[in-house]
């Protein structure tokens, strides 16, 4: 599964991401569900078998009942949450809900790993979570085995086929309008909406967004600078960010940096795409003052350094990230983000 695949996703009526949006979210997930996933056993491999209840912390009774209308129907939610299961093909959901204080019983990882994420280590305890391999697909038994009254899967990739199943077991949450349209900040409204957690998600948000100014004014001689962000999984290709509407750009460019001209002239046949193929003799289209890019393979990294254009783009202000990293530069979220910005920092620190 590429980059390329996800445009075809797209052209197909299904939104990639962003307000406005194509953008990237469905880009990174099928980079997660290919990379992150790659070996792992196949759907219902469970990291930790603990069953034991967690309660939220600190619900507002006064919010239920409550309603929650999305776009496969209505999740209604009589009391405050205590066994909550998040089914995602990205962590938002999950990532929303520890950033406001409840831990999930479960998380069906639709992109396939059953590993901890980076930026989530020492903030999700497996002894209380389950981390379920849910590349092949959810198991509506598995899940209903766990008693969950509430089910949170707003980023939950192919929702349509197991929503009828899931909404049987306990009120489902699904996404709004298409997958991939909602913000992050926007997940943690409706995740906190439906744990009774409405005065908690301010101050989550605040605190995000905070990180994200601190680090523009932590790196002043970013301003202005321009960037890309490309991705090598293909031979003889790069798929590289071309619109300002993808989630990735606009943290970046909250950051303080612009998104560089060239690479978007470059690609503009790529119409309605977040994405842009370069081929070898368009490489240089990649030069910036910045440039973040990863590869799913040595040799594909190897043949692009090699390459004669490509080799001046790595002499450059080149910043080589692990696919978890890009990964996770697709999928922002309340608790990502400030990982991200870290990764980002090395290659921030060096431009003048």
């Amino acid at each position: 599964m590429t980059w390329r695949a996800l445009d075809h996703v797209h052209r197909k009526g299904v939104a990639m991401s962003s307000r406005v949006r194509p953008s990237g979210r469905a880009l990174g997930s099928l980079v997660l569900a290919a990379v992150l996933g790659a070996g792992l056993a196949a759907c219902g491999q469970v990291q930790d078998s603990s069953t034991q209840s967690t309660s939220p912390a600190s619900s507002d009774a006064s919010a239920f009942p409550v309603k929650i209308t999305h776009k496969f129907g209505t999740a209604e939610i009589t009391k405050a949450p205590s066994r909550v299961v998040v089914v995602g093909t990205a962590t938002d959901d999950l990532d929303a809900a520890l950033a406001l204080g409840v831990t999930p019983v479960a998380f069906f990882n639709k992109s396939g790993s059953d590993a901890v994420p980076s930026w989530l280590k020492g903030k999700l305890d497996t002894s209380k979570t389950k981390i379920v391999n849910a590349a092949a697909g959810v198991n509506a038994e598995e899940v209903g085995a766990l008693t969950p009254d509430l089910i949170l899967a707003t980023s939950s990739y192919g929702l349509e086929q197991e929503y009828p199943n899931l909404a049987k077991i306990a009120p489902t949450v699904g996404y709004a309008t298409d997958w991939g349209k909602q913000t992050w900040q926007e997940h943690v409204q409706v995740v906190a909406q439906a744990l009774g957690k409405t005065g908690d998600a301010k101050k989550v948000i605040e605190t995000t967004e905070a990180a994200i100014t601190k680090f523009k004014s932590d790196n002043p001689k970013a301003a202005g600078k321009t960037f890309t962000a490309s991705v090598g999984n293909t031979a003889g290709k790069m798929f590289s960010l071309v619109s300002k509407e993808d989630f990735a750009v606009k943290l970046i460019e909250q950051a303080g940096l612009t998104l560089s001209p060239a690479v978007a002239d470059a690609t503009k046949n790529e119409s309605g795409s977040p994405t842009g193929t370069l081929t070898p003799e368009q490489y240089d289209k990649l030069k910036a003052d910045l440039v973040v890019v990863a590869f799913t393979s040595p040799d594909l990294q190897a043949a692009f350094e090699s390459n004669q254009l490509g080799a001046g783009v790595k002499s450059g202000n080149y910043l080589l990230v692990d696919m978890e990293t890009i990964s996770a530069l697709r999928y922002p979220t309340a608790l990502d983000i400030p990982w991200v910005l870290e990764k980002l920092k090395p290659g921030v620190s060096k431009l003048a």
